[in-house]
C-alpha cells in the first residue's frame, strides 16, 4: 500500500490545521483533478463534490472536534468491524472513512488525517 501524500499543512504553534494523507492513489486522483483513470473508482460528480466538501472540511479544521459544527457531513466514530475508523458522510449512500492520528510532541499536538475509502453505506 502506497501513501501519496498530497497535501501537508504546518502547524503553527498558535492555530494548527489537519495534515491529510491519501492511502490509495484514487483518493488522491479525485481530489486533484476531480475524476480517476481507474475504472473501478468513477464515481458521479454530485459523489465527488461530496467527496471535496469533506476533504475541505478537514484541511480547514484545526481539531476533530471542529467537524462536529458541520452538521450535514455526520462526523462519527464508527463502531464494530470498523473500530478506530471515522467517518464523514458524502451523501446518503457514500461515506469517507479515515484514521484519525494525534502526535504531541514539544507541546504542539499535530492532528494527521489518513483518507482510507469511500465506501457505500449500506454494503
Amino acid at each position: 500500500m502506497r501513501i501519496v501524500q498530497i497535501c501537508v499543512i504546518f502547524v503553527s504553534s498558535k492555530n494548527g490545521y489537519m495534515n491529510v494523507e491519501f492511502e490509495k492513489e484514487y483518493l488522491a486522483e479525485l481530489y486533484e483533478k476531480g475524476k480517476t483513470d481507474d475504472k473501478k473508482h468513477r464515481f458521479q460528480p454530485q459523489i465527488v463534490n461530496g467527496y471535496l466538501k469533506c476533504v475541505k472540511a478537514l484541511l480547514n479544521a484545526s481539531r476533530m472536534e471542529d467537524l462536529y459544527q458541520y452538521r450535514s457531513l455526520n462526523y462519527e466514530k464508527l463502531k464494530g468491524d470498523k473500530k478506530g475508523l471515522s467517518s464523514l458522510r458524502i451523501n446518503d449512500q457514500y461515506r469517507l472513512e479515515f484514521k484519525e492520528i494525534t502526535n504531541a510532541g514539544n507541546q504542539t499536538i499535530i492532528e494527521v488525517c489518513s483518507l482510507i475509502d469511500i465506501t457505500n453505506h449500506y454494503k
